[in-house]
């Protein structure tokens, strides 16, 4: 029978195809799901929609459903795991299709299925199922659950052997745990049945919406229908169906439902037009698909008259105009808008414009926007618990130069390689979308992008999902203080920038003028926008010294209490770090109004260590004293605090929070301040980072280690940056040329020279040293251990130094072990090229030794020059 023919398929409707089990039926004792089931059969109603079940059921089985759970009565049924095919009269009873039945009978024509049961029934332990189970082209067998995989063996081997036309499908029972096993006609399955269906009645597979939940739908799921995963199914398989999608180029079929069961296929049947869709208030910014051809644009543009958003498509753009609120914020949801459509906007009939809330830019800042759907991604990350700040041990690296690839994707193959040095959390320097082929990052123009080198905001999700996977949390670096020269239309739209305010790298966001809350706002959005998206642990927020905001409560606490809504909503620890060079004790300090920061960045180890070994290095704005400050640092934590960035008294020490000063021999800043992008054992030596890296690794704060730095890599990390703007690469060059001596700045390459960028790519072979590697390992296991047993504590903590033999001393007593343990690291400035070795006594016994088989005698231990030594008493 055609469609035009059959009055229970209208051919202007839609058809649902849809599993029943952990699918279409609700879940046991699940109220919502019952309530959606009610939902669904309204709508299906209403819009006329045609069901199919599509079940590995048999018919009986199917039909006691359908009373017992009060299910719609489909028009067709596809049961015994796509064995039979039966069709709804107008009477209302189902009778099986004949000419199925026919197509089958042709496939077992050489054995019967009679035949078949014959030469299967001498197999010990199989056991026939009840008559019902049986079918005209199904055979079903019990057996135990433990041979299944035996038993499935012995069969396939019969079937071999008398070239038997049928395929096994097997399982086990998730009610009572038997092992199935299911003869079919060869070839045949659900999803054989259901494409027989569509061509029999001459349809179109896109007119059919399918939704499943097991492997035994997989088939199906991927056949090219629109595809509904219900959320219950195994995350496995929703890889396998997110793969497999892409890998055939449908980028607007596949729809990951949160809900489960029931409550998902009406999510699915929403997205898809089979059901009205919700209609809750959208107020995120930018784009925000609704429907599968549907999408909510909505911005603040409150300098416009008139903003109209135009959709490009394959053949033509489309402008529709977006309708202005009260508060200058246009929006409007538009039909046609698909995800991975392209758009921008046109302000006041005259200039486009990307979107400020763009999810992605496909071409670079100054094209067209992309629609990206963020429910578009099978994330596996349901069982991830998340670091507790205390087990942080953070590896900074910039994407672009971590791998040769410069991507996402390319940077998931090195993961293992950090899970064996013992980091627990990397920390991404911003991804936001910068212009030009490369940047550091904190050129960024569009908050909410992923920057395009990198590759997709899929890519970066699925990088996340795989740190998630190995047990490393992600925390990524985001800039609220200013944005980059190139492509930055904000000020077009509306007052985002102070008129009071600047920072040393452009104009400072308005925090505290008119119409400020709407960009405050904005901003909490996008703080809580990537933790939410992407499902991150935390953010580093860049600069906030120049966060500029004279308002109370200002933009930090702000943002701090967006995090904090958002982390209430997850189940792992989500970390809010600040980067203020120096220690800030309101950030660390609680108040009545909001939690406070988990930790900051506070410069003052790595820079007293700097300035103690190099004295006549400059890499920072503060003045360091060497020796004297490095001593101080270890005892206190910091020299410098305040958003004035000013040096402190013993009387001024309001607190130390040792436990929230991310710590670090060399970062980003440190190397990259250097006109060379020279790393802390290029400008020292190897034996030196080794020693500086065991006070710091086993200091109470916590330990963020440089990417390369595990491997003393010789890859230099130089700033580099390119612009599309050939007059701002050169303003960048002459500036950046003008703030260091000509002596110092020889031979340096300029910031927008390729090889500046090139070379800082540091993850080869040659680049390596793995004693470095291991000397850091031991460290790291070491640091996991004082955690374990309590004796890592500032509580527990005592330092010393002699000044004679620049010898700096960290010593732990152990309260619940009765231990000591005592970290001696000698460290020679570099001008000291002929420090003589000294000798120390032995105070216990000789835990780890920076320098290999160190010189044991009379109780004492030659402290050679850069030289740790581990002492347990």
């Amino acid at each position: 029978m055609s469609r035009a023919d059959n009055p229970l398929t209208d051919p202007a409707g839609q058809i649902l195809a849809t599993d029943l089990d952990g699918t279409f039926i609700p879940l046991h004792n699940d109220p919502q799901n019952k309530a959606d089931l009610q939902t669904l059969t309204a709508e299906f109603q209403a819009r006329n929609v045609s069901v199919v079940f599509v079940t590995g059921r048999h018919f009986a089985s199917v039909m006691q459903a359908i009373e017992e759970f009060e299910l719609p009565v489909p028009q067709w049924i596809i049961c015994d795991v796509g064995t039979s095919i039966f069709q709804r009269q107008p009477t209302g009873e189902f009778v099986p299709v004949a000419a199925y039945q026919d197509y089958q009978d042709q496939i077992i024509a050489s054995l019967p299925i009679d035949a078949l049961r014959e030469q299967l029934l001498p197999i010990s332990g199989l056991r026939l199922q009840e008559p019902e189970k049986q079918g005209r082209f199904k055979l079903s067998f019990y057996t135990d659950a433990s041979q299944l995989a035996e038993q499935v063996d012995l069969v396939q081997q019969v079937l071999d052997r008398t070239d038997a036309p049928y395929s096994i499908i097997h399982s086990v029972d998730p009610f009572n745990g038997d092992g199935l096993i299911d003869l079919l006609p060869a070839t045949v399955s659900k999803a054989l049945a259901l494409e027989w269906w569509h061509q029999e009645n001459q349809l179109d597979p896109t007119s059919t919406v399918f939704s499943g939940d097991s492997g035994n739908d997989l088939a199906a799921l991927t056949a090219g229908y629109r595809t509904i995963l219900v959320g219950n199914a195994d995350r496995g398989l929703a890889q396998r169906v997110y793969n497999l999608h892409r890998q055939s180029g449908w980028k607007d079929r596949l729809y990951l439902a949160s809900g489960t069961a029931t409550s998902a296929v009406l999510e699915g049947c929403r997205w898809f037009g089979l059901a009205a869709p919700e209609t809750t208030e959208i107020t995120r910014p930018g784009a925000t698909p609704v429907t599968s051809d549907a999408t909510h644009f909505r911005v603040w543009a409150p300098d416009c008259k008139q903003v109209h958003v135009e959709i490009k498509t394959d053949h033509n753009t489309i402008s529709h105009a977006l309708v202005r609120d009260h508060q200058g914020y246009f929006s409007a949801t538009i039909p046609q808008a698909r995800a991975n459509t392209c758009y921008q906007y046109r302000l006041d009939g005259e200039n486009t414009r990307p979107d400020p809330a763009t999810r992605y830019q496909p071409q670079g800042v100054h094209s067209v926007s992309q629609i990206i759907d963020p429910r578009d991604f099978p994330w596996t990350d349901q069982s991830w618990q998340g670091i507790e700040k205390r087990d942080l041990v953070i590896y900074e690296l910039h994407i672009g130069t971590f791998t040769q690839g410069g991507t996402f994707r390319a940077a998931i193959e090195r993961l293992p390689e950090l899970i064996e040095l013992g980091i627990t959390a990397v920390e991404i320097m911003p991804v936001a979308q910068s212009p030009g082929r490369w940047n550091w990052g904190y050129d960024g123009v569009d908050l909410f992008a992923v920057r395009n080198t990198y590759g997709s905001a899929d890519d970066f999700r699925a990088f996340v999902d795989e740190c998630h996977r190995s047990g490393l949390a992600v925390i990524v670096d985001v800039v609220y203080n200013h944005l980059g020269p190139e492509g930055n239309y904000l000020s077009e739209f509306g007052p985002y920038f102070s008129d009071r305010h600047h920072t040393p790298w452009g104009d400072a966001f308005n925090y505290d003028g008119p119409e400020s809350e709407h960009v405050r706002q904005f901003i909490v959005d996008n703080a809580v926008y990537w933790l939410e998206d992407f499902h991150l642990d935390g953010l580093r927020l860049d600069a906030v010294h120049c966060m500029y905001d004279d308002s109370r409560p200002d933009i930090l606490d702000a943002i701090r209490q967006g995090v904090s809504r958002h982390a209430e909503s997850v189940p792992w620890p989500v970390h809010l770090f600040a980067e203020t060079n120096v220690y800030n004790h309101e950030l660390l300090t609680a108040d009545q109004n909001r939690a406070p920061y988990d930790g900051i960045w506070c410069d003052c180890l790595m820079y007293s260590i700097y300035s103690h070994a190099l004295p006549e290095l400059s890499i920072t704005h503060r003045q360091y004293y060497g020796t004297a400050d490095l001593v101080e640092t270890l005892a206190h934590g910091y020299v410098f605090a305040g958003k004035d960035s000013e040096r402190v008294t013993d009387n001024q020490r309001a607190s130390q929070h040792f436990e929230s000063l991310v710590v670090a021999i060399q970062t980003h800043d440190s190397v990259g301040n250097h006109p060379h992008g020279k790393r802390i054992h290029q400008l020292t030596s190897k034996a030196f980072q080794k020693a500086a890296a065991g006070l710091v690794l086993l200091y109470p704060g916590i330990p963020l280690i440089f990417m390369g730095e595990e491997f003393a890599t010789s890859a230099p990390f130089p700033f580099f940056v390119d612009f599309e703007d050939r007059h701002l690469r050169d303003a960048v060059d002459v500036g950046r040329r003008g703030d260091y001596p000509p002596h110092i700045w020889q031979d340096a390459l300029l910031p927008s020279q390729a090889e500046a960028f090139f070379n800082a790519k540091w993850n080869e072979a040659p680049h390596r040293d793995p004693d470095m590697f291991h000397w850091y390992q031991s460290l790291l296991q070491l640091r996991k251990q004082g955690l374990q047993q309590g004796w890592l504590a500032a509580t527990n903590m005592q330092t010393s130094a002699d000044l004679d033999h620049n010898i700096f001393t960290l010593q732990y007593q152990s309260p619940e072990q009765g231990e000591t343990i005592t970290i001696h690291a000698r460290l020679t400035p570099a001008a000291e090229t002929d420090a003589r070795p000294v000798h120390i006594p032995l105070s216990g016994s000789l835990e780890l030794s920076s320098v290999p088989e160190p010189l044991l005698q009379n109780n004492e231990i030659q402290l050679e020059a850069n030289h740790l030594v581990i002492f347990r008493n």
